[in-house]
């Protein structure tokens, strides 16, 4: 009699308790409040001045309205179709780029080798550089025409030092982006092959499967997922290329190698004009909004039934 009074006792303080507890979505309050506060304010702020006519090279007019005037102002540039030119081909070359060596890295890795420890941290060591720090690497080290590694190379095999900065800085910048994140297309689809069932490999291998078709009807699309994931992130990275950018060509030649990140910056902080600069930030969510949403709903549609 005993026990079950004191059995009560427990379920009524248990649901006490229970009922007292504040709800869980209360408790995400918090997390999304400041979220929302250190993402839209700013954002918000910007919408502000893209309406504005801000330019700090003339205090005497000080922040006027200007309506949409300086959205169709970037639009009629032409510098501004070629930027944007400029970062199509930048995001797409390297992102293809950091997807098919990632993967040969990531298939590489997988095996057992001598010193697969070291080596694996090799190829992750230029993810932890500083993409300023990577930009003055290849600029000075390793692309200088006169003490650079790869002038020193081509003067080896008997030919004339090639100023690659100069010569092909959108190229060059594609190379040093590729360099910088191909280390984390690796890591994540090196993630996805070690959750790969042995049992599923054994199994494909007793039903007479090569090592082609292993790795194109068993492998890939168990990585989908994985695909996806370093895609998104990817792009979302990639696109903010600004570092590399800064320290190795300027923007340069002209606005050769410049992508909408770099662009915004001689606006801004070179031509000081924030009204201006501002509007073209709205612009680069806008397309970013556009380009995410088109490639996650492309990888659904192609990989429907796997992403599932």
């Amino acid at each position: 009699m005993e026990t079950k009074v004191w059995e009560k006792s427990i379920v009524r303080k248990t649901s006490k308790k229970h009922f007292s507890a504040p709800p869980v979505k209360l408790l995400l309050w918090p997390s999304i409040i400041f979220v929302a506060l250190i993402t839209q304010i700013p954002f918000i702020v910007t919408v502000y001045y893209s309406l504005h006519d801000w330019n700090l090279m003339r205090p005497d007019k000080g922040v006027t309205f200007a309506g949409i005037s300086n959205f169709l102002d970037i639009i009629i540039e032409p510098s501004f179709w070629e930027v944007l030119k400029n970062t199509a081909i930048l995001t797409v070359a390297s992102l293809s780029l950091c997807l098919f060596f990632g993967m040969g890295l990531a298939l590489l890795m997988n095996r057992n080798f001598f010193a697969k420890g070291i080596i694996r941290t090799m190829f992750i060591s230029p993810f932890f550089v500083m993409p300023a720090v990577s930009g003055i690497i290849w600029k000075t080290m390793l692309l200088n025409p006169s003490f650079g590694l790869s002038s020193y190379m081509v003067q080896l095999f008997g030919g004339n030092p090639i100023d690659w900065l100069g010569q092909y800085p959108l190229e060059t910048i594609i190379g040093i982006v590729t360099w910088q994140w191909m280390p984390f297309f690796m890591l994540v689809l090196l993630a996805g092959l070690q959750s790969v069932s042995p049992d599923l490999m054994e199994a494909s291998m007793l039903d007479g499967a090569t090592k082609p078709q292993q790795l194109f009807y068993v492998i890939i699309p168990h990585l989908l997922r994985y695909i996806e994931v370093a895609a998104l992130l990817g792009l979302i990275f990639i696109m903010q290329t600004f570092g590399e950018i800064y320290v190795s060509t300027s923007g340069g030649p002209g606005y050769a190698s410049t992508n909408l990140p770099f662009y915004v910056y001689r606006i801004g902080f070179q031509a000081w004009d924030l009204g201006r600069a501002s509007a073209l930030g709205v612009i680069i969510v806008i397309l970013t909004t556009i380009v995410m949403t088109v490639l996650f709903r492309f990888l659904r549609r192609t990989f429907g039934g796997e992403l599932s």
